[in-house]
């Protein structure tokens, strides 16, 4: 919808359509299951009452794509796997904590020259590899094992996010304010429906 960049909105209409379709969508997301996959047709008639810009949103004449020639698609959830979040500071400090704690006499309080003396050299080497893009090949002693604990670190799950929205519209700009049904059809060249009787 590209075509309404350059027509004449007041400051702050942006925000109130995106405030109203926030509502609307949350309205939608109500109706509907999140494993559902379904289209839609959707037109709109804006307005804006102070500089008189009235657009018309209907569907494009894209007939592929995933919306399939439709003017809205939204697909069903799906699941993907993601890195487990575990924060980098907290990975950090467990291993320190564990690896020192192994030099350290069991149930003693106080560091030692040997308990301290690891800390400085792991946090020098940290620093070190900061700078460094190929540290582990060039300094590692056990490369393979930490590789392999680093695996575990960033080890996948599962997860479940919403299905993506897909939107096949456009925006025709409107010279008269004011329009009737019939108008509005034949700008977006859909006939008018006569009504069946009895």
């Amino acid at each position: 919808m590209k075509e309404a960049k350059n027509m004449e909105w007041t400051d702050g209409v942006g925000k109130a359509l995106s405030t109203l379709g926030s509502v609307i969508s949350k309205q939608e997301k109500a109706r509907h299951d999140k494993r559902e996959d379904y289209f839609s047709d959707p037109m709109l008639y804006v307005q804006d009452l102070n500089t008189g810009t009235s657009v018309l949103l209907v569907p494009d004449d894209n007939e592929g794509g995933k919306t399939k020639g439709r003017g809205y698609r939204r697909c069903s959830s799906v699941r993907q796997r993601i890195g487990t979040k575990v924060p980098p500071k907290l990975q950090v400090t467990v291993l320190l904590d564990m690896v020192v704690g192994m030099l350290v006499p069991k149930e003693e309080d106080r560091m030692g020259p040997l308990g301290e003396a690891a800390y400085n050299r792991i946090a020098s080497a940290m620093i070190e590899a900061q700078s460094a893009e190929n540290w582990l090949k060039e300094n590692g002693k056990h490369a393979s094992k930490v590789n392999e604990i680093i695996e575990k670190l960033q080890d996948m799950t599962w997860t479940e996010r919403s299905g993506d929205t897909l939107l096949n519209m456009k925006a025709l700009k409107m010279e008269e304010a004011v329009m009737n049904e019939k108008e509005i059809l034949e700008a977006v060249g859909r006939p008018l429906q006569k009504e069946v009787t009895q």
